[in-house]
């Protein structure tokens, strides 16, 4: 303890030790585990963080190149490059050189639900959860391509358990259990505005977790990146849990991004407007990453091309494709993705260890952005694909990225595929994902099903394997 409290008073945070006086020897053992943990050496990190946060570095920001969509009308088409290299991503699969990387960290709570997010329950008919679409989405790529991905779940420390329950319960959801493994992000404390350590209770400061780009040193730390080096996986297709329509293993992705020989590739949307709240996948001095909406001025957000749209159209997805060679490269460099200040409410306990919930902005959080490895890369691969086939993200308790309007959007896009084959729409409709994933194999499914035309249309309509 005097070890660790001299550390501690040295760098300016003797406060954790404030009440250690009337602490009990298990709050003891709890606080000076958990201040083991903690990196003194990242203050200044973090302290150079927030000074970032606070006066923003100029950009010279241009246009970045990408792949896009060949037809912009539903049932839309994928770049003509991307359908031509297709097959060599259907060759990885087949081969078992992909990986599925799915960020579930997050809880419902937003949602007002109780558990990890990946439980919510979000198909319409059946109220399939979003683990089980996934592990569904899977099912269907090993069905086609003979082998099926081993899928690595990034989760948090506080929802490891449950999440790792939830996926036992339902007996892996058919998957087999040595091809899912789940490993848990790392944590960051936060500092109040005098640059303070903020305590959560006498004998616990607050923590919180690092951020999606905390899955580099996550999956370096628990032996993920060895697993995949020993199973031959060469790339790995990272996915967030609430984004109920990406692909989980997109071939003709995959084949781009190794045809391109790229070591980072991302899917784009085009924006709607100019002050949509995506990050803008854009060249900064020449190189390409991922810059927030925020840094863009007014006039930025809105210039347009020769044609009238959008310069900065390219609408990050948050779906990426990562070599695995290049993310040992970096693990194995020591290489920190950069980090990034938020000023947020934090709960904490006064100098009279009174608790607080603030309602207003009282310290800063930090994480890493998974985005942050685009700029390290040799080299980025872009790939615009359509917006409501590919993203439908379930953030908020309603709204369109609510439970209701994603559902509706689900259904909206699966019934026009309906309506094409089979001339009318159903009042619902819930299609199995490992059927289809998109609009384009759904009717393929349909033309190739003669009991279809006999189908009663008037009724919910459920389409399953």
């Amino acid at each position: 303890m005097e070890e660790t409290r001299t550390k501690f008073e040295a760098a300016g945070q003797g406060h954790v030790f404030r009440w250690w006086d009337e602490l009990g020897e298990r709050s003891r053992r709890r606080l000076l585990r958990q201040l083991d943990a903690v990196d003194l050496s990242r203050l200044d990190e973090m302290q150079a963080a927030i000074a970032a946060l606070k006066t923003p570095h100029q950009r010279n920001l241009s246009p970045a190149p990408a792949f896009g969509l060949a037809d912009e009308n539903f049932p839309y088409l994928l770049n003509d490059a991307a359908r031509a290299m297709a097959p060599q991503g259907e060759k990885e699969l087949r081969d078992g050189r992909v990986g599925v990387l799915l960020v579930a960290g997050g809880q419902g709570t937003r949602l007002g639900f109780d558990g990890p997010k990946g439980c919510y329950e979000i198909l319409p008919l059946t109220g399939m959860t979003l683990f089980e679409v996934f592990a569904r989405k899977l099912i269907r790529v090993g069905r086609e391509y003979g082998k099926t991905p081993p899928l690595y779940v990034m989760v948090g420390n506080h929802n490891e358990a449950a999440t790792r329950n939830f996926w036992e319960d339902h007996e892996y959801f058919g998957l087999n259990h040595d091809d899912v493994k789940f490993f848990a992000q790392g944590e960051m404390p936060a500092l109040d505005d005098d640059g303070k350590l903020v305590m959560a209770a006498k004998d616990a400061i607050f923590t919180g977790p690092d951020g999606h780009g905390g899955v580099l040193q996550a999956l370096h730390a628990k032996g993920m990146l060895d697993d995949m080096r020993r199973r031959g996986i060469r790339t790995i297709s990272y996915l967030q849990v609430d984004n109920l329509q990406t692909p989980v293993a997109d071939a003709a992705f995959i084949g781009l991004h190794m045809s391109e020989g790229a070591e980072v590739s991302l899917k784009v949307i085009r924006k709607n407007e100019p002050g949509e709240r995506v990050g803008i996948y854009c060249l900064d001095d020449g190189v390409p990453g991922i810059v927030e909406y925020s840094e863009f001025s007014e006039a930025q957000a809105n210039e347009r091309d020769d044609r009238g749209r959008l310069k900065y159209w390219q609408g990050s997805i948050a779906v990426h494709l990562f070599g695995v060679d290049f993310l040992m490269r970096l693990v194995q460099k020591g290489t920190d993705l950069p980090l990034h200040a938020a000023h947020k409410k934090v709960p904490y306990i006064d100098a009279e260890g009174v608790e607080h919930q603030p309602d207003e902005p009282n310290a800063f959080k930090f994480e890493r952005f998974v985005f942050d490895t685009i700029p390290m890369a040799s080299n980025v691969m872009c790939l615009e694909v359509p917006r409501v086939e590919q993203f439908l993200p379930l953030k908020n308790a309603d709204g369109p990225h609510g439970p209701d309007g994603v559902r509706q959007s689900y259904q909206d896009f699966f019934s026009a595929a309906v309506e094409a084959v089979l001339g009318k729409k159903p009042p619902q409709i819930e299609v199995d994902p490992a059927v289809a994933e998109n609009a384009r194999d759904l009717i393929e499914y349909l033309k190739a099903n003669d009991d279809a035309k006999s189908w009663d249309l008037s009724r919910p309509l459920h389409i399953k394997a």
